[in-house]
């Protein structure tokens, strides 16, 4: 029997087992563990994973449109910006550069969606209007969370910073009496209060915007995918109305 040729042989095999270079990429995408519903959805346990929210959406849908196979590593708020700047991976994308303290080092994408903040009290708190009247409060916030309105009285000492590790445990803290208010997304209070309707009811949403600042993508300076490139990816979710699409089943109100 003649022997086959090895180039025909190695090409034969390369036709089957097509080489690693030819996989469809990867990219990856660092999520907050302190992030909560409706924006982060984790499965908590013996590790964490995301299992669904906007952000897993959004995600989903930019990896999508880059020809990429999404994947996600959930690491604790403290070590968001170096896991971003090392490389570990390629975007952070529930960021915003006042919230980071190397945001000069990162590349930013174009906006995503705007993110609200407001203050949470108890009811029957009377109405906060202006930063003025926190001051003597306790308030809770994320650890590693920057509250840029807030830093000048933290400094001063007028006012006295709590943190917690979540989202759920800072409102849980103004329920106990341990803090006198926290401040909370708009999107992440409305999905604990429908979670929670016994608690919420105790609860104050105040009129005043704490922030309104827009959610965009932080970008490893070592990712493989440039700032350009994903702002191209974006603008055409936002054209093919994909973006508006997602938003709305987390009932986004906009505005």
């Amino acid at each position: 029997m003649p022997k086959r040729p090895i180039l025909a042989v190695a090409l034969s095999i390369a036709t089957v087992f097509p080489p690693a270079a030819l996989a469809e990429p990867v990219l990856r995408i660092g999520v907050g563990a302190s992030d909560g519903p409706p924006i982060v959805m984790l499965a908590r346990g013996n590790g964490e994973a995301i299992v669904g929210g906007l952000y897993k959406e959004l995600g989903d849908a930019l990896a999508r449109q880059l020809g990429a196979t999404p994947e996600y590593l959930v690491v604790s708020r403290k070590r968001v910006e170096q896991t971003i700047e090392s490389g570990r991976v390629d975007i952070h994308c529930n960021a915003n550069p006042k919230w980071f303290g190397n945001a000069s080092r990162l590349g930013w994408t174009r906006e995503l969606y705007p993110q609200i903040e407001r203050v949470i009290t108890l009811r029957n708190e009377p109405d906060i209007t202006s930063l003025d009247q926190l001051a003597g409060k306790r308030i809770s916030t994320v650890l590693g969370f920057h509250y840029q309105p807030l830093e000048p009285m933290w400094a001063a000492r007028r006012a006295t910073r709590l943190t917690e590790a979540r989202a759920d445990l800072m409102l849980k803290a103004v329920l106990m009496r341990l803090a006198d208010a926290s401040i909370h997304s708009e999107l992440e209070y409305v999905a604990w209060a429908r979670a929670n309707p016994f608690e919420a009811r105790v609860l104050k949403v105040h009129p005043m915007v704490f922030t309104r600042l827009p959610t965009m993508c932080a970008v490893s300076p070592r990712s493989a995918y440039g700032v350009g490139e994903l702002n191209q990816a974006i603008e055409r979710l936002e054209r093919g109305g994909q973006i508006k699409a997602i938003l709305s089943r987390y009932q986004w109100q906009g505005g």
